[in-house]
């Protein structure tokens, strides 16, 4: 059986298709109610306490901890909201997921091809979301998570840090955006 391969996707909406219809018959996607507002405020959360580690490296980590410093789990915190946001979108449509590449799946196929309210810049920033594994059998941002696993220079990792910050922020706007067309949408439908 060939591997999920996320670019392929991207390019062609049938083969997105039948890995949803995979994910689907192996109950990986499922059913279910709509958590987006549990989803996003989850991911408000990781990045209120993200922000508020960066801010303890202002001046406390540095008295406590001297040199150390802990910018490698503000990147994980950000990465886990950007990935709560993209449950949410999911969990709007009614549906759960169980895996990683099961909810880019989904994304891809409904928010990326089908509704254009995702473009390649959105799910290029999901999939750096994924747990490590999923992003090496992906190939993808291998070059990124070794910088970060490996370069031990505070400046990148700072200049990491701000940049995955930016980027989570602007995904998690644009989610609540997506959800709030939703909303609004419904409403006119007198639902």
């Amino acid at each position: 059986m060939k591997k999920p391969d996320w670019k392929i996707w991207i390019k062609d909406k049938k083969e997105t298709e039948i890995w949803l219809k995979r994910y689907f018959k192996k109950e990986i996607l499922k059913k279910s109610v709509d958590d987006s507002s549990l989803y996003l405020r989850r991911a408000e959360h990781n990045l209120s306490f993200a922000g508020w580690l960066i801010e303890k490296h202002n001046k406390e980590i540095p008295e406590i901890f001297g040199k150390e410093n802990f910018y490698d789990w503000v990147i994980n915190i950000y990465y886990y909201a950007i990935y709560h946001a993209s449950l949410a979108l999911i969990s709007r449509e009614k549906y759960e997921s169980k895996s990683h590449l099961a909810t880019l799946s989904f994304l891809i196929y409904y928010h990326y091809h089908l509704q254009n309210s995702l473009n390649k810049r959105d799910i290029d920033l999901i999939v750096s979301s994924l747990n490590k594994e999923d992003i090496e059998t992906l190939g993808f941002s291998k070059e990124l998570r070794e910088k970060a696993s490996y370069n031990v220079h505070e400046s990148f990792e700072r200049e990491l840090v701000i940049n995955t910050r930016k980027q989570a922020i602007d995904f998690l706007n644009k989610i609540k955006s997506i959800l709030e067309e939703y909303k609004l949408r419904n409403k006119k439908r007198g639902k």
